[in-house]
């Protein structure tokens, strides 16, 4: 199935002088899958090594031998520059990154490709911008579930209608796949599972799967301490998101929990990239990122169509698109929303005023504070935007989320929930 990605990929395959690709993301996000497809089509090799399976690339790493002379031997390539050298799972690997940081000195000539299960990045691979082309992988955008539905024409109606509107069998038609697509999710696997036999009833045993899956890589990669508490945090996420309050509650988890000890487990569960972090954010003067409080926290799942999993919610075959958004208190068109957002803005924030107001998303415009309001949900307060605008009076313009067309309204901009892509 096609990735956006794969446009990066072909841009950074088109650099004079190429760094080392190096893709990061949770397990079951595609990056193999997209890595490999990209390469089947730009290079005339590729020479793929799971890191996590081979014992003998390992000690290679290791400085137990030679890598260069057991990849000429393993793979009988002519040019290295018609070859692209892919290891996967270099999580697996201890300083994987400074090990490669050297090999690719050595052999300048060398395309290199490095694939981790993780979003973490280590100090290494910040420090050195000018070696590491680093991208990072994320659920299936609606967008690319249409793709994947083989919808151009409707891919087209939407990037146009900022123009034109759609009429009602447009709307009909892409209304019908936005329901499918939050009750499967975003999940590669699972959207071509689905697509492929059109049967709901084997997409939930699938989500579980993969939601057993995350815990046991959180004991197979961490301490037994550790691990315990990332498991309590991760089976407490849709619990907290469901409440009015959505800030993350240590004290939800285990009423004797220590700060510092749950908060390592949840930077540790975002590390593997199955959790996301929505900082608080109190004022919205810019650049926001000086006014973050990053001990306040929402606490968001991978994707939707896992929480949905994780809550026990039916796959029913006529549940309606605005029943699914209104579920467990707005909880899934918030997930929803986040991951739509987050895939064209790279910093998002949330703003509370008390108890009177609360702007789920804001992120930082051109020149002002950008409010993100949610209109389909039962409990949405008309009065958020109002509320931030009253505290943050360089606020210019405000995006409200619905099923409405595209429109402008005053200073309020109105985005379908299905263009959200197409910002």
């Amino acid at each position: 199935m096609y990735r956006n990605i794969i446009n990066d990929f072909a841009n950074w395959y088109d650099q004079t002088k190429r760094k080392i690709l190096y893709v990061k993301g949770a397990k079951g996000v595609g990056k193999t899958w997209a890595v490999r497809d990209f390469a089947t089509a730009f290079f005339k090799q590729q020479c793929y090594i799971n890191l996590a399976e081979d014992s003998a690339c390992q000690d290679a790493i290791s400085g137990d031998s030679n890598l260069d002379l057991l990849l000429s031997q393993r793979f009988p390539f002519g040019d290295a520059s018609d070859c692209i050298f892919i290891f996967d799972e270099v999580q697996a690997v201890p300083d994987c990154a400074e090990f490669f940081y050297a090999f690719r000195k050595n052999h300048p000539d060398y395309t290199i490709c490095l694939i981790a299960s993780s979003m973490e990045f280590t100090e290494f691979e910040y420090s050195h911008p000018d070696v590491f082309e680093i991208f990072r992988m994320r659920p299936m955008t609606f967008e690319e579930y249409m793709i994947a539905s083989k919808a151009h024409p409707f891919i087209d109606a939407i990037s146009k209608h900022k123009d034109t509107p759609l009429t009602n069998l447009e709307i009909g038609a892409i209304t019908s796949m936005l329901r499918e697509y939050l009750l499967v999710g975003g999940m590669p696997g699972v959207v071509h599972a689905y697509l492929k036999n059109r049967d709901l009833s084997i997409i939930r045993p699938m989500q579980e799967a993969l939601l057993e899956d995350y815990v046991q890589l959180m004991k197979q990669t961490y301490p037994v301490a550790l691990y315990q508490r990332c498991k309590r945090i991760f089976r407490s996420i849709p619990e907290q998101l469901a409440r009015e309050n959505r800030k993350f509650m240590y004290k939800s988890v285990d009423s004797n929990a220590r700060s510092r000890e749950y908060a390592e487990a949840a930077q540790a569960l975002c590390n593997l990239g199955i959790a996301r972090k929505l900082p608080r954010l109190t004022s919205g003067n810019l650049p926001l990122e000086e006014h973050v409080d990053y001990k306040s926290f929402e606490l968001f799942f991978i994707d939707h169509g896992l929480l949905r999993a994780a809550y026990g919610l039916p796959m029913n075959e006529e549940i309606d698109v605005n029943d699914i958004l209104a579920e467990k208190c707005g909880a899934i068109a918030e997930q929803f929303i986040f991951q739509e957002l987050s895939s064209k803005i790279p910093y998002l924030y949330y703003w509370v005023s008390g108890a009177t107001a609360r702007v789920p998303f804001v992120y930082e415009g051109e020149d002002a504070p950008v409010p993100v309001d949610i209109r389909f949900v039962p409990n949405s307060k008309a009065q958020n935007i109002k509320t931030f605008r009253s505290k943050n009076s360089n606020t210019n313009i405000a995006v409200k989320v619905s099923f409405n067309q595209v429109s402008l309204d005053g200073d309020t901009l109105n985005i379908p929930a299905y263009g959200l892509w197409n910002m």
